[in-house]
């Protein structure tokens, strides 16, 4: 508890008797020479500007508060500053609240922000609970008028505490005492930091003698006894390169509206300090943001348009927002980049050179892809800080190459601090100094500013980084943008010992693989129809760029790393639902005038014959249920073929059943009393099941302080789950499916699964739906299959990646929790088994079992997560060793059902005659000459395949993800390296 104390309020409870002193240090620094009248306007929701009733305002005093966390109010100040201190340039407005503010003039143009919000380990601020206001002009007479859009958004992690006026006035600031105070404040964290006893010793005296000097009312004297320790030089060769930054959460414990608020106080904050502090510099990393900042505060954009042209402001990395990387889907995380950078070049005339830098922080884990993604996306630097929150192992580098699955190769930084929102004082220089592996290639990254709420560095980062540029006991420090850096270590990458090759697991958060169900199968399924409009707009020949890129921006918002994974408030996943259900209905309205276009066969009216629609590279031949009537499918990949209707009493002898079994005759499939399959044997008589298949097992998943949402105790693989079993079974057929349906309940619960055999299929379905109502309880269906092998295949973005499922070293024990895509497969030399899904990630694959992770219930931000109705569909299948390709095509099928429309009907407009290699994106060019084809290969084996197409073009060029020519291609001899991404551009 001592620790955590220490640790959550710092100098105050490190050093209390310092810390007093401090106290009495700034209370000499500003004197009040005129109050400020108050009034206020509360309201729920921000209020604009321009809307304000002015006559509303009412009276307000120190002490008003505005509302509890999330709740808005304007707040009006009025006061004139006294004749004997006007045009003094040390007098200054303070305003005092418990919250944040952007405050406004009386014409309502934006001069600055306010926050007092607290961070962990904060260094305490010279104003104390009142903060300086910048840029405030008053008229002739000395009157001043200032509007202050006040918000509250809760304490550290929590929605408690109200926000809270405590007064305004006009003051004159004391620059000594001052300058003194943060004098004082450098060399006391430098002196605690230290291991170097000689310059405690030292720094401590100076301190001691300043102090007394200060006590006798000798302020200057007291900054003399002080020169001599900060005019000492480092004696160190190591430089930080100190860029100052404002990481804000895109939602988190906040709604998404709080954002742009906070956006506006982040930058109104960021150019008052550019124009003030010469040789500042801020970096800022997600243009959506900056969109904000250009449709509802124009002129602070354009100032943050200036501050960038002048070198002032760096624009880092290239994602829209800084995104999810486990569960975003792949064209998600191409578009990340497309979008973004296209959005920084416009309105920024950024090149390709300023957009090297991959940017993400705070990110959850990073997927063994993303090397190739974002090095074909232009970007060569990744910069993280999240390994730091290990919490079995430590990751033993901080500067190293990063290689990908498919071989490609990033460099990689992470500040060694270990810190995004690093207040940049002397421990945690030297922290970042004693756990930086590479210290001898002698530099790092310093991010400092107050973050994840944004906000970005303040007074006390900036007045104790400048006093650090060259000061003995420390590194040097010296103000550079990231890019520089990353140039500078670019030149050394001959010096890093370490090349990581796969993912970059964290070894925490993976019960953000699970958390709010909902968000990620819409997720799946609005990336799926977004993927199906484009593909029908290249086919027909229409530009679907302007038409989907408001939706494509939408869906990239919703993959920011605290909404996609599930971490945030009710408020925040309730929208991104209604978000992502306007995005797929805006897809399928654009679909469906796209289809109108198709070729035709015979009738198009109502009256036509059925036709399916397949948008997949997988040639499909299956079954397919409209309006009661069964049909089969068969149809080549982006391809539409008549459907058949089938016989109404077309009989399958191969079909049986018993109270306890079911076949399709391919399959058998015996159920054990709790309702698991405790034998699957094939036609050869080949057992599948080694100890039950779909155990649908409840556990325990206690309240994980402080991430709750985030976390799994790792601790309830040793504990026994409750075996949920049935209450009813019944089995039917169904035209070519034969459905046993089971029914599970229990007190806060209730599971219907239908499973389902098709005739002619390998694939075993649980079509599933859950009425949820647990707290702290985890529901996961249990496989144990026979054949298993000592890695677990795992699909993410554009491949798979292979996983121990043994636990024989801290590494492979710190994975007990993986996340996986459409399948995960495990095989022996005798069989493979495979299970699918249709919007899960959660697995467990060790000690022969694979756990799929159906839900969760955390009560932290959000109280109700998960809580209510839920559909959705897993299977498993068999697979013969060398036939991974059938578990990859089972898997699109399933997240990728037929579109059914009459009279359609045109062969196959794109297909490979390899069945590793997957077409993944069909889409029009965005430079709107063309068609871009995105395969990749799937197996992991290097191949050559042929492209077929019947798309119009005179030329075949490769590009890279964003579609910059790379050179010409042969289509008929498509050469892939495992798990390349090819991006093919055909030209008209």
């Amino acid at each position: 508890m001592a620790n955590l104390v220490t640790w959550l309020f710092g100098i105050a409870a490190q050093e209390p008797a310092e810390y007093r002193k401090l106290r009495a240090m700034r209370s000499r620094i500003y004197r009040v020479v005129a109050p400020l009248e108050a009034e206020i306007i509360r309201s729920p929701e921000p209020i604009p500007f321009a809307d304000l009733d002015r006559s509303a305002f009412t009276a307000a005093r120190p002490g008003t508060s505005w509302g509890h966390t999330h709740d808005c109010a304007w707040i009006r100040l009025t006061g004139s500053i006294p004749a004997s201190v006007l045009g003094d340039r040390s007098t200054v407005v303070m305003l005092g609240i418990r919250g944040e503010a952007l405050v406004h003039d009386a014409a309502g143009q934006v001069i600055d922000s306010v926050s007092t919000v607290f961070l962990q380990g904060d260094l305490p601020h010279a104003g104390a609970r009142y903060r300086p206001l910048h840029h405030v002009e008053s008229d002739e007479h000395g009157r001043v008028e200032l509007f202050a859009d006040v918000s509250y958004n809760g304490f550290l992690l929590y929605a408690i505490g109200r926000g809270v006026y405590h007064g305004a006035h006009i003051a004159t600031r004391d620059d000594e005492a001052f300058a003194l105070y943060y004098d004082y404040l450098t060399l006391l964290v430098l002196a605690r930091a230290t291991e170097d006893t000689r310059l405690e010793t030292e720094l401590r005296q100076a301190l001691k003698t300043s102090y007394e000097r200060f006590a006798a009312r000798d302020v200057r004297g007291a900054r003399i006894a002080l020169a001599g320790p900060l005019a000492a030089r480092s004696e160190s060769d190591f430089v930080y390169s100190a860029i100052g930054h404002g990481h804000l959460d895109m939602a988190w414990l906040w709604p998404l509206r709080e954002t742009h608020r906070k956006a506006a106080r982040t930058y109104a904050r960021a150019v008052n300090t550019i124009e003030d502090h010469d040789g500042y510099l801020y970096g800022t990393s997600q243009p959506q943001q900056l969109l904000w900042m250009k449709e509802e505060q124009p002129a602070l954009y354009d100032r943050v348009k200036q501050a960038v042209a002048a070198g002032r402001i760096e624009l880092q990395g290239s994602f829209w927002v800084e995104t999810d990387t486990n569960l975003a889907g792949g064209e998600a995380l191409i578009r990340q980049s497309l979008v973004g950078r296209r959005f920084l070049k416009e309105e920024f005339g950024l090149g390709d050179d300023d957009l090297r830098l991959c940017w993400l922080p705070d990110t959850f884990g990073y997927s063994g892809n993303l090397p190739q993604i974002i090095s074909k996306s232009g970007m060569d630097w990744f910069q993280t800080i999240k390994l730091a929150w290990n919490k079995v192992t430590v990751f033993p580098h901080r500067s190293f190459v990063w290689k990908g699955i498919d071989g490609s190769s990033v460099l990689v930084h992470m500040p060694p601090e270990g810190d995004y929102n690093s207040r940049g004082a002397a421990d945690g220089l030297l922290r970042g100094l004693a756990q930086y592996p590479e210290k001898a290639i002698n530099t790092a990254l310093l991010v400092y500013g107050s973050g994840d709420g944004g906000g970005g560095p303040n007074e006390v980062h900036l007045e104790v980084t400048g006093r650090e540029h060259d000061l003995r006991g420390l590194p040097r420090v010296e103000y550079r943008t990231a890019g520089d850096f990353f140039r500078g270590l670019e030149q050394k990458v001959d010096e890093l010992p370490h090349t990581h090759t796969g993912e970059l697991y964290l070894e925490t958060h993976q019960g953000t693989y699970t958390t709010q169900a909902e968000i990620k199968k819409r997720d799946r399924i609005t990336g799926r129809k977004l993927h199906e409009a484009e593909a029908l707009a290249a086919i027909v020949g229409d530009d679907s760029t302007t038409v989907l890129e408001p939706h494509w921006r939408a869906l990239l918002l919703n993959n920011f790393h605290d909404i996609l994974p599930g971490s945030s408030i009710a408020r925040v996943n309730r929208e991104a639902n209604e978000a992502y259900l306007r995005v797929a209905e805006a897809a399928d309205s654009y679909s469906a005038s796209l289809i109108e276009r198709l070729p035709a066969a015979g009738r198009v009216d109502a009256r036509a014959p059925l036709s399916a629609i397949n948008l997949t590279s997988m040639p499909r031949r299956e079954y397919t249920k409209v309006e009661h009537r069964w049909y089969t499918a068969e149809v080549g990949p982006y391809a539409a073929a008549a459907l058949t209707p089938l016989a109404e009493a077309l009989p399958y002898p191969e079909f049986a059943f018993t109270p306890t079994t079911m076949t399709n005759g391919i399959l058998s499939l015996r159920f054990a009393p709790d309702g698991s399959i405790a034998s699957c044997r094939d036609a050869a008589g080949v057992e599948h099941s080694k100890n039950g298949l779909n155990r649908l097992t409840l556990h325990r998943d206690p309240y994980q302080w402080p991430f709750d949402a985030w976390d799994i105790g790792q601790k309830y693989t040793t504990r026994t789950p409750r075996t949920l079993t049935p209450s009813h079974v019944s089995t039917t057929i169904d035209g070519p499916q034969i459905i046993r349906s089971q029914t599970f309940s229990w007190k806060h619960g209730e599971v219907e699964q239908r499973i389902v055999l098709e005739a002619g299929s390998e694939l075993v379905r649980f079509e599933t739906h859950i009425d949820w109502h647990e707290k702290h309880h985890m529901l996961r269906a249990d496989f144990w299959p026979e054949h298993y092998g000592a890695v677990a295949k795992c699909e993410i973005q554009f491949g798979h990646i292979e996983r121990a499922t043994t636990e024989l070293d801290a590494p492979s024990t710190a994975q007990f929790e993986v996340c996986a895509h459409k399948w995960i497969a495990t095989s022996n030399d005798r069989g493979g088994f495979a299970l699918l899904n249709d919007g899960k990630y959660g697995h467990r694959a060790k000690s022969g079992l694979i756990s799929l992770n159906l839900l969760r219930s955390p009560t932290f931000p959000d109280k109700s997560a998960d809580q209510g109705s839920h559909s959705f569909t897993y299977a498993f299948r068999p697979f013969a060793p060398d036939a991974l390709a059938d578990v990859i095509g089972d898997a699109y099928r399933l997240n990728n059902p037929l579109l059914i429309a009459p009279g359609v009907e045109f062969d196959s407009v794109a297909s490979v005659d390899h069945p590793g290699i997957v077409i993944e994106t069909l889409k029009p060019a965005e430079n709107q000459r063309g068609v871009i084809v995105r395969l990749y290969e799937s197996l992991g084996e290097p191949t050559t395949a042929a492209l077929r197409t019947t798309l119009k073009h005179s030329h075949a060029s490769e590009t890279d993800l964003i579609e910059r020519i790379t050179g010409p291609t042969d289509l008929g001899r498509l050469e892939f390296t495992p798990f390349e991404i090819k991006t093919i551009l055909l030209e008209p």
